[in-house]
C-alpha cells in the first residue's frame, strides 16, 4: 500500500482518472499493493477490483457521453438546498411546541444512521449484514428497525423524478449519471442536517436570531458569495439568499415536494379529514398551473394567476396526473389545444371559489414557514382576496324542492308493490313479482320521514341504529364507514350529530328487521352494496345504481320542476320537501333545527337551552317522535309489508329503468299525473 499514492487509494478503490497508476500497481507485488500477505486472497481482492473498476469506468464513460458532469458550485447549491430543507423542516416541528416536539433530536439521531448507511456504496438493497452488525457494536440493535424503515422511505421518496427536479431547480444537467450523483448528495445533506439538528436545544441555537443559519453557521457563504468577496474581507459573511424572494427564508423544494407534508399536517391538526383526494388534486393543478416554482420563488402574482387560469378550463376536464394527461404536460401546451369555452360549458363560481379557498388553508399552514413573509402582518399569498362574489338570484330556486306528490308516485311503484330481480325491480310484468330490501327500498322512506341528508343515511352502519331502547332512533354520528384509511369521518358540523327516533312508517315496513338481517350477515355498513366500490361510495354509488332510474320513472309520470338554469331536483331536494313541512304556525324552531341537523339561531337556542342534559333522551326521543309524526303526512299506508328478502349482494339495489308508458292515442287528453303503468 505504500507505494501506491494516498491520492490515489480510499476504501479499497483506485481513481481511474490516470491509467499510469494502474500500470504502476502491475509492477508491484499483488500481495503487497492489495494489503495482504496471502497470495490467494490477493487474488480475490484483484478479482473484484478489476470487475469494479470495470464496472465504474464504463458508467463514467456513458455519463460523459450523455452530457457534463455535475460541477463544484452546482453540487454545493444542491446540497445546501436540501440541508436547509431538512433544517428547516426539523426546526419546525422542534419549536412549535407540538406533543412530538421534545422527541426532534432522538428521532433525527435514528435518521441520520440511516442517512450514513445508505450513502454508502451497494446500498440500493437495503442495509447488508455489516451494517447491523456495526450497528449492534455501537449499542444501537433496539433501533435498527427504524433505521431500517427510514432507509427505505428515503430511497422510495428520491425517486429519478424527484431528483432531477432538485437538478433543473440549480440549473444542473440532468441526464442518468448526474441523477445517480445527485442522489447521494442529497443523501449526504439530509445526513448532515439531522446530525446538525441534534444540537436544537443547545443554548447557541435557542438564542440565535436565525437557528437555522446558526445550524448552517460552519458553512459559511455560499460559493457565490465568497467568489464576490475580496480576500482582505472579513471571512465571516452572513448567509445570503440566493434569489430574491418574498419570504423570511428561501425553500427550494418545489412546490409538488411540499404536497404530501402539508396534507398530512392538515390532516393531523384536524383542519382536513377524509381522503383529501379533491384536496391533493387542487395542489397539484396549482403546481401544474404556476410551473412548479420552488416554494421561496413563489409571489402574489402566482395566486392571481391561478385564478385566471383555472377559470380558462372548461367545467368538465379531466386533469389527470404529473406523470400522465394533461397535467403530464406544459400548461402552455395544453391550453393551446383547447377550443374557446363556452358560455354553456365554463366552470361554476362556487367550484372556482373551492379552489381559492383550498389554497387559501394551504397558504395559512405554509405562512408559518416557507411562506412565511418577510414584513410582519403581510400576506403574501392571498388566494382569499381573488373569491367572486355570488348574488343569488331570489327568482331562481337553485336545487327545486320535490313535492309530496312526486314521491307518492315513487312509493307506489314495483320496488315497494312488487316487481322483477335485479335491474327489473321498477317493472311489474313478471310472473313472480317480488319486493327486495336494501338500499333502494329503505333510503327514499328515511330521507322522506327524517329528512337526512343523502351521505349520513346512505353511510349508516348497523351500530347506528339503535334498537335496545324504548325508542328505537338513528344516531347520526362519523363512523368508519364514511371515513376512509381507518379514520372515523361524516359530518360536516357539530350540529349534524343527532338522535333521530325511527318513523312508525319505517318500523311497520320491517326497517328493524332488515337491520337485523344485515347484522346477521356481519356487515357493518347498513347498506353494504353502497361501499363495494372504492371510487363511488355511498350517495355517488347509489345514484348510478338506482337513483337516475327512479328519478326517470317519477318523471313519466309527473313533470319535473326545472330551474331557468336547467336543473331539477336531487337527493338532497327531499330534505328541502321535509324542512318545508315544519313551514307552519306553531313549530318549535329549536326542534325543527335538532331534526334537521342545522345550528340553532339565537342565544337562547346557542346557549341556554340543553334539552337533551336536563330532561335526558328518554324525554327527547318521544317529544321527537310525536313532532316528526305530527308535521310529516303518511304517505306510505297503503304500501303493504313484507318479510325481509336479501338479493345477493352485487345485486342489490340496482333497479334497472322502468319501461316507458305506451301512450293510447288519445293520451293528450289524460291528466300529467296519470298513475297507470304497463
Amino acid at each position: 500500500m505504500c507505494n501506491i499514492p494516498h491520492a490515489h487509494r480510499r476504501a479499497g478503490r483506485y481513481t481511474f482518472r490516470r491509467r499510469v497508476h494502474f500500470r504502476n500497481l502491475i509492477s508491484t507485488p499483488l500481495s503487497i499493493a492489495l494489503g495482504t500477505a496471502d497470495p490467494k486472497v490477493a487474488r480475490t481482492r484483484a478479482s473484484i477490483l478489476s470487475a469494479r473498476f470495470v464496472r465504474v469506468k464504463s458508467g463514467v464513460d456513458a455519463m460523459l457521453e450523455d452530457g457534463r458532469r455535475l460541477s463544484g458550485p452546482e453540487i454545493e447549491a444542491l446540497f445546501r438546498a436540501e440541508l436547509e430543507a431538512e433544517l428547516t423542516s426539523y426546526v419546525h416541528s422542534a419549536y412549535e411546541n407540538a406533543s412530538w416536539s421534545s422527541s426532534v433530536p432522538e428521532v433525527a439521531a435514528q435518521e441520520a444512521e440511516a442517512y450514513k448507511i445508505i450513502r454508502r456504496p451497494d446500498r440500493e438493497l437495503g442495509l447488508t449484514d455489516q451494517d447491523r452488525a456495526e450497528l449492534v457494536r455501537r449499542g444501537l440493535d433496539a433501533d435498527i428497525g427504524p433505521i431500517e424503515e427510514y432507509a427505505q422511505q428515503i430511497r422510495d421518496l428520491l425517486r429519478d423524478d424527484v431528483v432531477a427536479k432538485r437538478l433543473e431547480a440549480v440549473g444542473a444537467p440532468v441526464h442518468a449519471g448526474t441523477i445517480a450523483v445527485a442522489r447521494t448528495h442529497l443523501i449526504r445533506a439530509a445526513a448532515s442536517a439531522c446530525v446538525r439538528v441534534q444540537r436544537v436545544f443547545d443554548d447557541d441555537i435557542m438564542d440565535a436570531a436565525d437557528p437555522i443559519a446558526a445550524l448552517m453557521a460552519d458553512l459559511g457563504p455560499p460559493a457565490e458569495v465568497r467568489r464576490l468577496t475580496a480576500p482582505t474581507e472579513p471571512t465571516v459573511v452572513p448567509v445570503v439568499q440566493s434569489v430574491d424572494s418574498q419570504f423570511q427564508i428561501y425553500d427550494p423544494r418545489l412546490f409538488s415536494a411540499a404536497i404530501p407534508d402539508v396534507l398530512a399536517s392538515l390532516k393531523a391538526d384536524g383542519i382536513w379529514k377524509g381522503d383529501l383526494k379533491q384536496q391533493r388534486r387542487i395542489m397539484e393543478t396549482f403546481a401544474w398551473i404556476t410551473g412548479d416554482k420552488p416554494l421561496g420563488a413563489y409571489t402574489h402574482l402566482d395566486a392571481a394567476m391561478f385564478k385566471k387560469r383555472i377559470q380558462q378550463l372548461p367545467a368538465r376536464f379531466y386533469y389527470g396526473t404529473s406523470t400522465k394527461g394533461a397535467m403530464s404536460r406544459p400548461w402552455s401546451e395544453v391550453i393551446a389545444e383547447l377550443p374557446p369555452v363556452a358560455a354553456a360549458e365554463r366552470r361554476n363560481p362556487k367550484t372556482t371559489n373551492r379552489d381559492l379557498s383550498t389554497m387559501a388553508t394551504v397558504a395559512k399552514h405554509l405562512a408559518t414557514t416557507s411562506w412565511k413573509p418577510r414584513m410582519p402582518g403581510a400576506i403574501v399569498m392571498d388566494f382569499g382576496a381573488g373569491r367572486i362574489a355570488i348574488k343569488d338570484d331570489p327568482n331562481v330556486d337553485t336545487r327545486p324542492p320535490w313535492t309530496t306528490a312526486h314521491l307518492e308516485h315513487l312509493f307506489r311503484s314495483p320496488i315497494y308493490t312488487g316487481g322483477g330481480g335485479a335491474l327489473k325491480r321498477l317493472r311489474a310484468d313478471g310472473l313472480r313479482c317480488q319486493v327486495w330490501h336494501d338500499a333502494a327500498y329503505f333510503l327514499p322512506l328515511l330521507w322522506f320521514y327524517h329528512h337526512s341528508c343523502r351521505e349520513e343515511t346512505g353511510g349508516l352502519e348497523v351500530a347506528d341504529v339503535i334498537t335496545n331502547h324504548a325508542v328505537p332512533h338513528l344516531h347520526i354520528r362519523d363512523n368508519l364507514t364514511r371515513g376512509r384509511d381507518g379514520e372515523m369521518a361524516g359530518e360536516k358540523r357539530g350540529a349534524r350529530n343527532r338522535k333521530l327516533p325511527i318513523h312508525a312508517e319505517l318500523r311497520r315496513l320491517g326497517f328493524l328487521d332488515y337491520v337485523e338481517a344485515i347484522r346477521a350477515e356481519g356487515h357493518v355498513a347498513l347498506f353494504p352494496e353502497l361501499y363495494v366500490n372504492e371510487e363511488k361510495r355511498g350517495g355517488a354509488h347509489f345514484y348510478e345504481r338506482a337513483w337516475q332510474h327512479m328519478v326517470d320513472y317519477i318523471a313519466e309520470r309527473l313533470p319535473l320542476p326545472i330551474n331557468p338554469l336547467g336543473k331539477g331536483p336531487d337527493i338532497h331536494s327531499i330534505r328541502a320537501l321535509g324542512s318545508s313541512f315544519y313551514e307552519v304556525d306553531g313549530v318549535n324552531a329549536l326542534m325543527r333545527a335538532d331534526v334537521m341537523g342545522h345550528a340553532r339561531e339565537g342565544t337562547n337556542g346557542k346557549h341556554y337551552s340543553k334539552r337533551m342534559a336536563t330532561e335526558g333522551l328518554d324525554v327527547v326521543l318521544p317529544e321527537r317522535r310525536e313532532f316528526i309524526e305530527r308535521y310529516v303526512p303518511t304517505i306510505t299506508g297503503d304500501i303493504d309489508p313484507q318479510p325481509i328478502r336479501l338479493l345477493p349482494l352485487e345485486s342489490r339495489s340496482r333497479v334497472g329503468a322502468g319501461v316507458t308508458r305506451k301512450r293510447r292515442s288519445d293520451a293528450g287528453t289524460s291528466r300529467a299525473g296519470d298513475l297507470s303503468q304497463d
